[in-house]
């Protein structure tokens, strides 16, 4: 329940938010540029700390990473930022970019390149498996728009950093899994290997399920208590309805050094190893 200081900071928000756009832009961008001069507030090129507990990042497909967060934060448990609001930068060459007010979520990346997990006891690494386990068995139970349809999270084109730039335009929509598939970034050249053909056989004959898919796992995307424990998933700006297997594979993807993070993932996505070997050969020269 909300006590009286609550109720009237979430009245005059709400006040704040009948402004025009235009306004609230310049309102942002000012504090932007005195927290990243005056309170050290730059974490990334594109997120800023504030005060009050608060974040702002500029996003470069802002209205679909709200759309996917506030749906993920509405229809599962999994911990994701709160938004509070979204404001179009009116870019003449990014249009769909944004300038996103969020609350702070608790936590800290869990590393740059998730070499912590092999550091960590047999424990924390079960605990760490099973929380992610249960927060993407929870994303592939939601529904697609359309059980055939390959797309963004709102239906239109594919923002995925695996497959291109997510400044460009987007790939697709796609209405089948097989026109999904025939694109060069997802075309492997030619072998004589018979182990890959069988592989690369089973991809093509499966029909894989649409799943709601965060497209983005990397260990900066998953804050972790001090113990390694998950506790949040940011960053849904290339969240979309993708075949199952997509969201293990591009977690994967330009990771496979780093063994504790793969051996993870293959207990929390397990069943996946032709689609991997498949993807792995497409990554050898598919550079987006």
């Amino acid at each position: 329940m909300m006590n009286g200081t609550q109720k009237v900071r979430g009245w005059m928000w709400k006040v704040w938010l009948l402004l025009p756009s235009s306004l609230r832009l310049r309102v942002y961008e000012a504090v932007t540029m005195l927290a990243r001069k005056y309170w050290n507030g730059a974490t990334t090129l594109y997120v800023t700390r504030l005060p009050l507990n608060l974040y702002i990042k500029c996003g470069f497909n802002a209205v679909e990473e709200v759309a996917a967060t506030r749906y993920v934060e509405e229809n599962t448990s999994i911990p994701v930022p709160h938004i509070l609001d979204c404001v179009s930068v009116g870019h003449p060459e990014y249009p769909r970019m944004g300038l996103i007010i969020m609350q702070a979520v608790p936590g800290q990346h869990l590393g740059k390149r998730g070499e912590v997990l092999h550091k960590l006891s047999e424990r924390q690494q079960d605990i760490f498996v099973e929380t992610l386990r249960g927060w993407f068995e929870q994303l592939r139970s939601l529904p697609p728009p359309d059980e055939r349809v390959i797309s963004g999270f709102l239906g239109g084109g594919v923002f995925s950093f695996r497959i291109g730039d997510i400044v460009e335009e987007p790939f697709g929509p796609y209405p089948s899994q097989q026109e999904f598939h025939v694109e060069d970034f997802c075309t492997p050249w030619p072998s004589d290997d018979e182990r890959f053909n069988r592989a690369l056989d089973i991809r093509s004959r499966t029909s894989y399920k649409i799943c709601l898919t965060h497209g983005d796992l990397t260990p900066q995307n998953i804050l972790v208590d001090e113990n390694a424990r998950p506790v949040a998933l940011i960053d849904w700006e290339t969240a979309g309805w993708m075949p199952e297997y997509w969201e293990y594979t591009r977690a994967l993807y330009m990771r496979e050094p780093y063994v504790g993070w793969c051996e993870a993932f293959k207990r929390i996505f397990p069943g996946y190893e032709s689609e991997l070997m498949v993807e792995s050969a497409i990554w050898k020269h598919w550079v987006p």
